[in-house]
């Protein structure tokens, strides 16, 4: 196993509470040595120069990010959506509706809704 691999492990938990990838985007540690889990991000940020769409359509130049604005963050397996609370050059600060576990100095990915699709528009670096 390597840093950020994922892997399959057996446990003695209800099949129940692991049916249907209940558990997917949730993570598991030695006692004592979980990442932190976060609320509120302070992040580094690199935007595209060109939005990633399907094909057929043409590109758009992606716009900075705007305070209020809601995007959707990936890391690793966790997926939840933020609010931009707060933007100043390349950094910015998110209040996350579901909590992610991740260590800092980690890379989220950024999408924006776009109609009715989620668009990738960028990384970023979790800083604190």
């Amino acid at each position: 196993m390597h840093a950020g691999g994922l892997c399959g492990i057996s446990t003695p938990l209800d099949p129940m509470v692991t049916k249907a990838d209940d558990l997917s985007g949730q993570v598991m540690a030695k006692e004592g040595e979980l990442p932190p889990v976060w609320v509120d991000l302070k992040i580094d940020l690199v935007l595209l120069d060109v939005m990633v769409s399907s094909s057929g359509e043409a590109p758009e130049m992606v716009r900075p990010l705007q305070s209020g604005e809601m995007l959707m963050l990936n890391s690793a397996t966790a997926t939840s959506v933020g609010t931009v609370s707060q933007i100043k050059g390349k950094n910015a600060k998110l209040k996350l509706r579901l909590p992610i576990c991740a260590e800092v100095g980690s890379r989220i990915t950024l999408s924006r809704r776009i109609g009715s699709r989620w668009r990738l528009i960028g990384h970023a670096t979790i800083k604190e």
